[in-house]
């Protein structure tokens, strides 16, 4: 498919794309399916043209109803390349085909240019929703609409309001805790600081009798040291000359009467 036609030939794709007859499903993936496309099902994932082809018969032979779309609702995006398309599923088995239940779908085909300069499609997405599935079976809606959406609402809502609550008795508590510590500390400061002041009026006597006393030590000290230093000099100065050992003696002449 080149490019400049894309806008021209993707309804008659997406016509022989959704088709239950065989041949076009075939003609299909042979001309614009890379042979490596990928089909991704909310029940299924498969890769290349054969597997595709064989998921198709399968789903044929148990459903019995083509899907349907509108031709006005296809969106061609050319920067991605890509294709939207709304589809409206028919789920109705063969073996009960007085069953027809609608499910809308989205049909999401990527596109990939290759070398020759035409595009193909690389993935087709087929996205079921769950609302759809639900809504598309009439007991299902009911009971869905008008009991579980609204019991689901009535318990979100009751726990928003929970919540909501305990965000204010958290906010609360926080603001108490926080108003109690400053309290506490300025309680504090007011009991403690006439003792602070007490203790410093006993502590700075003290500092100055142990000073008085380290002073006097000192003082004490040096006198000491002064009076030993006195005794050693006079002891030292009292002391005769040395006489290197040698004594002299003074003869006495006597006198002999003859």
């Amino acid at each position: 498919m080149e490019q400049r036609k894309a806008n021209e030939t993707l309804k008659e794709i997406v016509k022989d794309l959704l088709s239950y007859d065989e041949n076009c499903y075939k003609d299909v993936l042979d001309r614009y399916f890379d042979q490596d496309a990928k089909l991704s099902h909310p029940l299924l994932n498969v890769e290349g043209t054969p597997n595709i082809r064989k998921v198709f018969r399968v789903w044929t032979s148990l459903n019995c109803r083509q899907p349907e779309f509108d031709h006005d609702s296809i969106v061609f995006d050319m920067n991605g390349p890509t294709a939207i398309i709304q589809v409206t599923q028919h789920l109705s088995p063969r073996i009960f085909p007085f069953i027809d239940i609608k499910v809308p779908s989205v049909t999401i085909l990527r596109f990939k240019k290759h070398d020759d300069g035409l595009l193909y499609i690389e993935k087709q997405e087929d996205n079921w929703t769950l609302e759809g599935l639900i809504k598309s079976v009439p007991l299902i809606n009911w009971w869905y609409d008008r009991v579980v959406r609204v019991v689901v609402g009535n318990l979100m809502a009751h726990a928003g309001s929970f919540l909501a609550t305990a965000n204010r008795a958290t906010s609360q508590l926080r603001d108490n805790s926080q108003s109690a510590i400053t309290q506490g500390q300025t309680t504090a400061k007011e009991y403690l600081g006439p003792i602070k002041d007490r203790a410093q009026s006993y502590l700075t006597p003290a500092q100055d009798f142990l000073t008085d006393g380290i002073d006097q030590a000192k003082s004490a000290i040096w006198s000491a040291q002064k009076g030993v230093k006195d005794q050693v000099s006079k002891f030292t100065g009292s002391q005769p000359p040395h006489t290197n050992g040698n004594i002299h003696q003074t003869q006495t002449h006597e006198t002999t009467a003859y």
